[in-house]
């Protein structure tokens, strides 16, 4: 059984001149800090080609270390849609972490790619061990809490104008004219209209099927609702 023995941390490096940016997460086996930008120089293509053009970023920086992978993972994510990156070309990041793709085969957006130790072990934190936690103001889908302040759970449900609107929709019910369907509060109903919904017709080859006898004492009508006040079920004889 394989022990992880690493410090996690997140990092950020930029060309002032050029006004081009990288904000990193560093997980693998034995990383440390001190590592950083003396034998682990990021794994970005990107990055690498402006180093070997222009040399090293003239800041780099430990912006904060972890003592979980997956909180540093998710704290990676978070920075990065924070920022925005895949909308601002000054950013070198090619993907805001934790992504997940749902293509198979050619069209998926590693195939045919091999990879490191690192990009392994990433691939390996599935999306299974996401779960919801709050602080009491804000809530998370994380692996892990960020902090103490953090409980298992989502934040009360608290949007006031659709509160209202899930409420008036619990007083509402289907009305028809045998022809179309409305879903009103009752008493707001079209003229015409009695209390049920349309069956949609599911037989082409038998329209009516469903449908019922209703009578007014003088004529006969198959119909799937009343058609009116004064009709009732059965057949005129």
């Amino acid at each position: 059984m394989n022990i992880y023995c690493g410090t996690p941390y997140t990092y950020y490096i930029r060309w002032s001149k050029l006004n081009l940016h990288y904000y990193g997460v560093r997980f693998a086996n034995h990383c440390h800090p001190t590592d950083f930008w003396k034998t682990y120089f990021t794994s970005s293509n990107k990055v690498k080609a402006i180093r070997k053009q222009y040399g090293d970023p003239d800041i780099i920086q430990i912006r904060k270390v972890f003592n979980s992978i997956d909180k540093a993972r998710y704290w990676e994510s978070r920075v990065l849609k924070k920022l925005k990156v895949f909308k601002n070309d000054k950013w070198l990041n090619e993907n805001v972490g934790k992504a997940y793709s749902w293509k198979s085969g050619p069209d998926h957006q590693n195939y045919g790619r091999t990879f490191s130790e690192e990009a392994r072990l990433k691939q390996s934190i599935t999306k299974s061990k996401l779960r919801w936690w709050n602080n009491g103001t804000e809530q998370i889908f994380a692996p892990a809490p960020l902090n103490s302040d953090y409980k298992r759970g989502r934040l009360p449900f608290n949007n006031v104008g659709a509160q209202k609107g899930a409420d008036i929709s619990k007083l509402k019910k289907w009305y028809t004219n045998g022809t179309d369907s409305v879903f009103v509060i009752p008493g707001t109903e079209p003229k015409d209209y009695v209390l049920g919904r349309k069956i949609k017709n599911r037989n082409k080859s038998n329209p009516l099927k469903g449908s019922k006898w209703w009578t007014n004492g003088r004529e006969s009508k198959l119909s799937f609702v009343s058609p009116g006040s004064d009709w009732v079920l059965g057949r005129t004889t």
